[in-house]
């Protein structure tokens, strides 16, 4: 009888051993401050990394595609280069961008131009165009940097694309200056916001004024 107490002592120890060092461990990772390891492996950094896309090699690949029709260009009887800006913009830009730069295009309206040159070759002539897929940096999970090197009548000049990480693959998210501190989604929204300001104004009727 004595043996059989002990026994049971004994597992009953262990158990509260066991789940006492289960509740430390659970007390230890959930608490303030800390990360829990399964909370970790469930990020979708895990399965985006592993996509393949997310790599430089892969991004210069994509962005050259978008370029590809630069390579071997048409041209019309006056030595124009036939170029469809807008076909590149549904294919290749990020919906947000779309959608940002469609509403600086109604605000508008048929009195004024929202875009005067190309953004794709930032130029407004760009029959001379050449381009090469420069750096690719600062990869993560949904955004991306891109660098194209232009060559356009003797000028050379680096075009920064901000990518942005959609529907499977990569988009142009951005038209950036070189020093990356200015865009054109910042312009388009400057853009809205002062168009918005001029209609919500009252006329000036003074000059009128007899």
């Amino acid at each position: 009888m004595t043996i059989i107490i002990i026994v049971v002592l004994a597992l009953v120890v262990v158990a509260c051993g066991f789940w006492g060092y289960k509740y430390l461990q659970n007390q230890i990772l959930d608490g303030p401050g800390m990360v829990n390891e399964v909370d970790s492996l469930e990020a979708d950094s895990v399965s985006l990394a592993d996509d393949g896309k997310h790599t430089a090699d892969y991004i210069r690949q994509r962005v050259d595609a978008m370029y590809a029709c630069y390579k071997n260009p048409k041209y019309d009887e006056g030595g124009v280069r036939l170029m469809q800006r807008g076909n590149l913009d549904s294919a290749y830009c990020s919906l947000r961008y779309q959608a940002l730069y469609k509403e600086a295009l109604e605000a508008a309206g048929d009195d004024d131009i929202v875009l005067d040159y190309d953004h794709w070759t930032n130029s407004q002539d760009d029959n001379n165009f050449t381009y090469e897929v420069g750096r690719i940096d600062q990869i993560t999970d949904s955004t991306a940097f891109a660098e194209v090197y232009g060559k356009n009548y003797g000028n050379d000049y680096t075009i920064v694309l901000g990518l942005y990480f959609e529907r499977g693959d990569w988009y142009v998210d951005d038209f950036l200056s070189p020093d990356r501190k200015d865009g054109e989604k910042d312009y388009f929204q400057n853009y809205i916001s002062d168009r918005q300001k001029e209609r919500q104004q009252e006329p000036d009727l003074k000059q009128y004024a007899e």
